[in-house]
């Protein structure tokens, strides 16, 4: 599954100090989440533990419109990494798979159309675990948020590059952000994941700056993934080529909405993808997309 090519990187520090075109950043602290747990950052391993492939793990890229909704799913196993705006769906779809209690909620950053659907998954689901950067917004979706996350009686922890989560049988680890120094987007949480010899990289909404800190640092690589969750809808403030050579995927998924107002994906961006030989979908275009693997194969299924 992997490339046999090893790519010789020119490794490019994009400094861009662009925020989300669609959100400002935070002008006030806002309400904050009291973690209910303080954890160290774990000693990350270089090489990525495979993980026993005992079932099929099925990785659900929801279709929530402009905004992120992944669904991992591995047996009684859910992890769901982020949930749109309010009222997108996801409720709806995640009945169909969560076997009882969620396991982990991940918020990758404050923005509504990562947390919106949350909000509503919060009040439908017992979630387990509850990760975020620990950045605060000023919204009144945000506080409607946190309200729901303080009365859920979740364990509740600020993830940081280096930690991992851990849920049944599966180990994501976070490679971003290492401080709040960056812009909203560029604090996103970060995470891969290794299912036998298939790699994933679910980006977030990180941009540029985000992709080039992780390149020249140097405590834990820029894994050579599978399958690439699209930073920032497809926007070019993401997606930079030496970040897609270092990544190198053979599955390239975007998540916007149909029409958005953004203009999302951005046609350097698909352009950039091309470029590498990734296969790309969106959906926009798919709908919900669905990739299945048993760790040494993988299958990509579209809504449409």
């Amino acid at each position: 599954m992997k490339k046999l090519a090893i790519l010789l990187i020119a490794i490019c520090l994009f400094l861009s100090a662009a925020s989300c075109g669609t959100h400002a950043p935070p002008t006030s602290p806002g309400h904050s989440i009291t973690p209910t747990s303080s954890f160290a950052a774990t000693t990350p391993a270089h090489t990525p533990t495979l993980v026993p492939t005992q079932g099929e793990l099925e990785i659900h890229f929801i279709d929530v419109g402009q905004g992120d909704s992944i669904l991992i799913d591995l047996g009684e196993t859910e992890v769901l990494i982020d949930g749109g705006e309010k009222s997108p769906g996801v409720v709806d779809y995640l009945k169909k798979y969560v076997d009882g209690p969620l396991e982990v909620m991940v918020a990758t950053h404050p923005h509504s159309d990562h947390i919106g659907g949350l909000i509503a998954v919060l009040a439908a689901f017992q979630v387990q675990q509850i990760w975020y950067n620990g950045e605060n917004g000023d919204s009144a979706t945000y506080n409607e948020f946190v309200a729901a996350v303080q009365a859920e009686g979740a364990d509740i922890h600020v993830g940081k590059r280096g930690d991992n989560i851990v849920a049944g049988r599966l180990t994501f680890l976070i490679l971003n952000p290492k401080t709040l120094a960056g812009t909203v987007n560029n604090n996103s949480i970060v995470l891969s994941l290794s299912y036998g010899q298939v790699d994933f990289l679910f980006m977030g909404d990180a941009e540029k700056e985000a992709e080039g800190a992780m390149l020249v640092a140097s405590d834990i690589p820029v894994p050579d993934v599978e399958v690439l969750k699209v930073g920032h809808h497809g926007s070019r403030t993401a997606s930079s080529p030496a970040f897609l050579a270092a990544t190198s995927p053979e599955v390239a998924i975007y998540m916007a909405g149909t029409g958005n107002r953004y203009g999302h994906p951005h046609q350097e961006t698909l352009a950039a993808l091309a470029q590498i030989g990734a296969k790309v979908y969106g959906t926009d275009v798919n709908g919900a997309i669905i990739v299945s693997t048993d760790g040494r194969t993988f299958v990509v299924q579209t809504e449409r």
